[in-house]
């Protein structure tokens, strides 16, 4: 008996022996794919940074994108050496070993070509990239199911050695009393150092199998074949949780924005479709938010692309805490956000989410940069698809950037009616110039004191062929949106110049110059050969500008550059509508002007306004003190007249002094009076 015992206990001995080997090579397989798994992370992350710089316009040396191209063939080949390894082939199917290597050469093939769009063509990094994501999804799935293989492969025989060893233990115990003390002596032994640690070991791998693995496996420590075993299953342990780590993070960010963490435009898009849907059967009203930030190309070329990335996070973070736990906000691209919110009483919820935006973005911070954001809303209605929402909120934002920005409106019928006209005028006045629509008429500006006339200043007008005199206010901003201000501003300039050669030498020529004409770096030469042209001499130009032209941010030094080199040429450069703009003393400080013309709405309510009185006398006080000249806008009465003479202003402009009227000869005299008008 005890032979016999001694020779099931060999016979138990070697094959669990036989069993460790083969854990131990699976075991070694396993550390192979930790590796390959580790190099894959690099390699991953290595490519979404050089895209990422490729994308922003951060110049990726050759050097390193053939780095990186070597290190994918090198991925490409060890993937396939592993999946040929006979450890591998013995624990896997030929089936699963075929799908690990299809995917590495497809990851492969997918990393070279979104390398050689980031080199070549970082603008096609986008389009590229849901392909590389595909292939790395693909390539961990197949792995994945390679793990599971493996880990079946380490179980069974980790279980048969439990039964083989407790049917044989149980065998010995048969063999008679003789040997009891000693069976159960070995009995012992083994639970302790064989059959426990081995049936723990079962269980982790059952826990692992569940997805469960926070508990601890016993015999690390141990120098034997248990050991080994232990050591084993924890590096799988560890394998698998990063694996799955990694899986999440895929997930992540094929769902998500990496600069702000908001959800990208793609689970924007799928959430929209289901609220819609959930919300057909609800009675819900489903709203879309559409954000912009106002002046984001401005603060980038101030501050750089790390200032402009610090912007939109407490853009992310400011919106998100304004919002309920169920709506949604995503960054849909660049500087622009979207939010969704599900409400069965709107517009009110609307409207309260909207306050709460705007009363976030005005606290004060410690960034030194405001937040400064105009936004469109629109409404569900019954039968709409989330891409003709989204465009109604879009067309509800262009309105609330038209209307001032930094500001909000709510898309309605009214505003549909507004879109489709101002459409219609943006199409018309592409040909107003070549339909001899546009004309121009001319307001004089007289001397406060001896009202004689000084300038005259040009103002545009279109007389529309169906709908009649079409006011500035209102095709002017149509002109600066659709790009035809350009055009316009110059036809402006040669017609006022060509009307200015028929009058007084002494009378001046006052023009307005929109802000958007300032992107054309010839704009003085411009202006200067017209003036040669027409034979006007530069000292009798004046160029108004509004304070928003020299608010242009990434465009400021040329503003600057430019109205220098027209007072160098002679002109008088003007600031227009003083008061109104957001940094008027700012701009006086940046730039030496030569008059300051006092905005009318100041003027219009002097007499009634305290504060605007106030006002007008201290910004002509403040011109006096920089030796500006000051001209008051919107005079109409005698009495504000006397005011502004009592006050020392220098000139005056209005109805008081003159409508604007068409192109005429301007005759010697000049001497304005107000019994005239």
């Amino acid at each position: 008996m005890a032979l016999a015992l001694l020779a099931i206990g060999l016979s138990v001995s070697n094959k669990i022996h036989l069993a460790d080997l083969r854990i131990t090579r699976l075991s070694d397989a396993l550390g192979r794919e930790d590796r390959l798994d580790q190099a894959q992370r690099w390699l991953r992350q290595d490519i979404g940074r050089l895209t990422r710089d490729a994308e922003r316009g951060v110049k990726v040396s050759d050097a390193n994108w053939r780095d990186l191209r070597d290190r994918v063939a090198d991925f490409k080949r060890h993937s396939l050496q592993t999946a040929q390894s006979p450890d591998r082939r013995s624990a896997s199917g030929s089936t699963p070993i075929q799908e690990v290597q299809q995917a590495a050469a497809a990851f492969a093939k997918a990393s070279d070509q979104l390398i050689k769009t980031g080199r070549f063509r970082p603008s096609g990094i986008k389009g590229a990239m849901p392909r590389f994501l595909g292939a790395l999804t693909a390539l961990e799935t197949s792995r994945s199911q390679a793990r599971r293989e493996l880990t079946s492969a380490i179980w069974e025989p980790a279980e048969r050695n439990r039964r083989e060893s407790r049917r044989d233990i149980v065998s010995v115990l048969l063999g008679g009393l003789v040997i009891v003390a000693i069976i159960f002596g070995m009995t012992i032994w083994l639970c302790r150092r064989l059959v426990s640690p081995i049936a723990i070991m079962a269980a982790r791998l059952r826990e692992f199998k569940a997805g469960e693995s926070d508990g601890q496996v016993p015999g690390l420590e141990r120098a034997d074949e248990l050991g080994d075993l232990a050591r084993g299953l924890y590096e799988y342990r560890s394998a698998v949780d990063s694996r799955r780590t990694a899986e999440r993070r895929a997930e992540f960010l094929a769902n998500h924005d990496m600069l702000t963490g908001l959800a990208n435009r793609l689970l924007f898009e799928n959430r929209l479709a289901h609220e819609l849907a959930r919300s057909a059967r609800t009675g819900d009203v489903v709203a879309v938010f559409a954000v912009d930030l106002d002046a984001f190309k401005a603060i980038n070329d101030r501050l750089g692309h790390p200032g402009g990335d610090r912007v939109l996070k407490r853009t992310a973070q400011l919106l998100s805490s304004c919002v309920r736990g169920d709506d949604l906000v995503a960054r849909i691209g660049g500087d622009e956000f979207a939010i969704i919110q599900v409400a069965r009483l709107q517009p009110a919820a609307t409207e309260a989410l909207i306050s709460r935006i705007f009363k976030m973005a005005s606290a004060p911070s410690d960034e030194g940069v405001a937040i400064k954001m105009s936004v469109g809303v629109a409404l569900s209605e019954t039968g709409q698809t989330g891409d003709e929402l989204h465009e109604l909120a879009d067309l509800a934002l262009y309105r609330a950037k038209a209307d001032g920005r930094n500001t909000a409106r709510i898309y309605d019928k009214h505003l549909k009616d507004e879109e489709s006209q101002r459409v219609r005028l943006a199409r018309d006045l592409e040909n107003a110039i070549s339909a001899n629509e546009l004309r121009l008429v001319f307001q004089p500006i007289a001397d406060t004191v001896s009202l004689e006339l000084v300038a005259y200043e040009a103002l545009l007008r279109w007389r529309h062929p169906s709908l009649g005199e079409i006011p500035p206010d209102v095709f002017v901003p149509i002109a600066e949106s659709s790009g035809l201000i350009e055009t316009i501003g110059s036809w402006m300039i040669d017609q006022a110049l060509r009307a200015a050669s028929t009058w007084d030498p002494k009378v001046s020529l006052a023009i307005n110059l929109s802000p958007i004409q300032f992107r054309s770096l010839s704009l003085a030469t411009e202006i200067c050969d017209l003036s040669l042209h027409w034979g006007v001499a530069f000292d009798r130009l004046e160029l108004e500008v509004t304070e928003s032209a020299t608010l242009l941010g990434f465009q400021r030094d040329n503003v600057l550059a430019t109205l220098e080199m027209l007072r160098d040429y002679g002109a008088k450069v003007v600031m227009d509508d003083f008061g109104t703009g957001h940094s008027s003393l700012s701009n006086l400080k940046e730039f030496t002007f030569d008059k300051i013309k006092i905005d009318r709405s100041f003027i219009a309510t002097m007499d009634s306004h305290a504060s605007s009185s106030s006002i007008v006398k201290a910004t002509i006080g403040l011109g006096k003190s920089l030796g500006l000249i000051i001209v008051a806008e919107g005079v109409e009465t005698d009495e504000q007249l006397l005011i502004l003479r009592h006050w020392g202003c220098d000139q005056v402009q209005g109805f008081l002094i003159g409508k604007p009227e068409e192109c005429f000869a301007v005759a010697d005299t000049g001497i304005y009076s107000t019994a005239d008008k």
